[in-house]
């Protein structure tokens, strides 16, 4: 592992090889996981972005671009 340490401060260290990154079975190690207050913080704050963003409207560029798609694709449906 290299350590890019120019002024003698605490570096994480980061693999320089697939090799370091791998058990030595050649599988990846365990998954990280989160302590579960932060799981269920990050959960609650993530369903309230995204339920915000769904009462959003649709952009009518993207209502265009969609209904262009329908069109190309009935017209293949046609051939």
């Amino acid at each position: 592992m290299s350590t890019n340490n120019t002024d003698n401060s605490t570096v994480l260290d980061e693999p320089d090889t697939l090799e370091e990154i791998l058990n030595v079975n050649g599988d990846p190690g365990p998954e990280p996981t989160l302590p579960p207050h932060v799981a269920t913080f990050l959960g609650e704050q993530l369903q309230a972005f995204y339920s915000h963003l769904m009462s959003e409207p649709v952009p009518d560029r993207f209502v265009q671009l969609l209904t262009q798609l329908d069109g190309i694709e009935s017209g293949r449906d046609g051939e």
